[in-house]
């Protein structure tokens, strides 16, 4: 079964495409990454996808169905010459908010569907969501089935998460804003982001600003937990705004943030062990060397793990045609042991589709 998956990350740093293949023979799930690619969005997209969370009820409908339009163009363009059984589209998250029942991610099913012409899969959150659950993380059914050799599973995307799987049983969360904080700080000097962390390097990180992020309620949470997007507009970046603080003292100060709370969690999980556990990091943060570095100097008992570039950037596509996959062949997709849910699901919403041109 060959499926392309969608993910729009929450930095906005684009569309990123997977064609997945999924084959399976006695026990054993065997996959393959086939293609990927990454579409960029548009200045005017990306503005309005930052302001869309307060526009009118009007606007937004608009923009799923538009923004579902567009993502089926793309894929229209991906998929030329390749054959496809199926699209599993994350969409692009404007709100996540667990704790009112309620999640919203854009990218209309149908308009997808009917644009690409291919049968799609979408909105993969709302069954966990309805079901009491945080309706993430969802990275951790990957984890468990297709990256076993790991004793952790970190993605350091627009926000940190880490899945571990202990006897069979996996628990995942969110940890900390990441690369929506860096690329924020780098926007202030007309950059989309720190290359390589240079910036970051050439700054001290601020015992003062750093204490300010770490009062922020969500560090003191216990799993499962998930991060509302919209934090970052209503306590960082206030915050970093308000601070008379050099930009790479800033920057510094950041990376010193996320990577401290990611060892916070490695370490409680890890550390007892008494083994060298091998932690793969993934996601754009996993391109930062200064991030991975003090990553590094942090967990001196652990081996951090950079894999090859097409699992850094398309593991969270390769998760959505995972999903995708599982949806299809009617077995659970999202973990209740991860969401906190009342119990595991077979999340996702199937549009089918006529072919065109």
């Amino acid at each position: 079964m060959k499926i392309i998956g969608l993910m729009s990350g929450s930095s906005l740093d684009g569309i990123d495409l997977a064609l997945c293949a999924f084959e399976q023979q006695e026990n054993t799930l065997l996959w393959n990454i086939l293609k990927s690619a990454t579409y960029s969005y548009s200045a005017e997209w990306k503005s309005r996808l930052v302001k869309l969370p307060k526009s009118s009820a009007r606007d937004l409908m608009l923009a799923d169905y538009e923004i579902g339009y567009l993502f089926g163009e793309m894929i229209r363009d991906f998929a030329k010459g390749q054959s496809v059984d199926y699209i599993a589209s994350h969409g692009h998250t404007l709100f996540h908010e667990p704790e009112n029942k309620m999640t919203c991610q854009i990218g209309n099913g149908a308009a997808i569907a009917q644009t690409a012409g291919i049968t799609t899969i979408n909105d993969f959150r709302s069954s966990d969501i309805s079901l009491g659950g945080h309706g993430a993380p969802l990275a951790s059914i990957v984890d468990r089935d297709l990256l076993t050799e790991y004793a952790a599973l970190v993605n350091l995307g627009g926000i940190s998460n880490v899945s571990f799987t202990k006897k069979d049983n996996v628990f995942a969360y969110d940890i900390s804003p990441c690369n929506q904080l860096l690329n924020y700080l780098a926007s202030k000097c007309g950059l989309e982001y720190d290359k390589d962390g240079e910036m970051a390097s050439k700054g001290l990180s601020h015992p003062g600003l750093m204490e300010e992020f770490l009062k922020f309620d969500f560090y003191k949470l216990n799993h499962p937990k998930s991060l509302d997007n919209n934090a970052l507009q209503k306590y960082f970046f206030p915050i970093l705004d308000g601070f008379n603080l050099s930009l790479i003292d800033k920057m510094a100060t950041a990376v010193e943030l996320i990577a401290t709370t990611l060892t916070t969690e490695l370490q409680k999980e890890l550390s007892s062990t008494g083994d060298v556990s091998q932690v793969l990091l993934t996601g754009g943060g996993a391109k930062n060397k200064f991030l991975v570095e003090r990553v590094r100097q942090l967990n001196p008992n652990l081996q951090i793990v950079i894999p090859d570039e097409t699992l850094i950037d398309f593991k969270e596509a390769l998760l959505m045609a995972y999903m995708g996959y599982l949806r299809v062949m009617g077995k659970t997709n999202v973990a209740c042991s991860v969401t906190g849910a009342g119990k595991d699901s077979i999340s996702g919403a199937i549009y089918l589709a006529g072919k065109i041109g």
